[in-house]
């Protein structure tokens, strides 16, 4: 009997595809507590959306501090959206916060143009804000 080297049992097709089963069968890589989980732009979007609905909902019955929290949320998961920051603005107008309501819109503000009814909204809240803390 003939053993046959070990060349000839391993052919490079047959290697790659081993190579190509092992390798989709590997250990998953455990990330440490810095590394975070990549969030996709539609799924972010939606929530942030989603809590900003609830938010305006909360403010339309006078719930400031549930549109805060709602508000807050938005805000780490899209923390430059200039929408949340003005909400949150209107949330601490309605809370009598103008301190507060002054510096969520120029955050807001800064975050760029959204339309023009809405830098006016936020043009309007700012200025009855400066009346109220200046007197």
């Amino acid at each position: 009997m003939h053993l046959k080297s070990s060349q000839s049992l391993f052919k490079p097709g047959l290697c790659f595809f081993l190579i190509f089963i092992l390798s989709s069968c590997g250990i998953p890589v455990k990330k440490n507590r810095y590394q975070q989980e990549p969030i996709e732009a539609k799924t972010s979007i939606g929530a942030v959306t989603e809590l900003q609905q609830k938010a305006v909902q909360a403010l339309k019955v006078h719930k400031a501090q549930l549109s805060i929290d709602y508000l807050e949320r938005a805000i780490k998961i899209e923390p430059r959206n200039a929408m949340s920051w003005h909400y949150l603005a209107q949330s601490y107008y309605l809370q009598n916060n103008f301190n507060k309501c002054l510096a969520m819109l120029d955050r807001s503000m800064s975050y760029g143009h959204i339309s023009d009814s809405f830098n006016e909204a936020s043009k309007e809240l700012k200025h009855k804000c400066q009346v109220e803390v200046n007197g």
